[in-house]
């Protein structure tokens, strides 16, 4: 009787313990991915944020060399290389322009994660009077080494 308590004892215990090993696990990835969801979000806003500002070089240096885009503008789809051409044409100088980005959905899968959102931007013409443009974006980012890199996206202007 003495071991049947002890066994049982012991039993629950290894129970109890593997599943608080297994809660903290869960925790622990809810935590990194809400981390790395964080990241992304912020290199979709410094990506806008620069190319509004004409830091073409800042944009360029979280675009991977692979890059392949299909902006709405363009008739194909368009490498990193392209990309900086049209960046160029599209803003040519620092602009007034703000925007905001309307999270639609974010997945995240080991090294690749994949974006979709709305952007709003706000201009004014020549003329001051204001103009709003929004598109429908979809971004798939890589992680290269200890840091993301834009793979590839597409657009759609509404």
């Amino acid at each position: 009787m003495k071991n049947t308590v002890l066994l049982s004892t012991i039993i629950l215990a290894c129970i109890l313990f593997s599943y608080s090993q297994a809660y903290s696990a869960t925790a622990d990835t809810d935590n990194r991915r809400d981390t790395v969801a964080e990241e992304i979000w912020a290199l979709e806003e410094a990506y806008f944020a620069n190319l509004y500002k004409a830091n073409y070089e800042e944009v360029l240096a979280i675009v991977h060399s692979q890059f392949l885009g299909w902006p709405g503008a363009v008739p194909q789809p368009i490498d990193k290389e392209e990309s900086a051409r049209f960046m160029k044409q599209l803003v040519p100088k620092p602009t007034s322009c703000t925007f905001k980005i309307e999270r639609a959905g974010i997945r995240l899968m080991g090294e690749v994660t994949l974006t979709q959102y709305i952007i709003h931007v706000n201009c004014s013409d020549t003329a001051g009077v204001a103009k709003t443009q929004s598109s429908r974006i979809t971004h798939t980012w890589v992680k290269e080494g200890p840091r993301w890199k834009l793979l590839g996206g597409m657009s759609y202007d509404k």
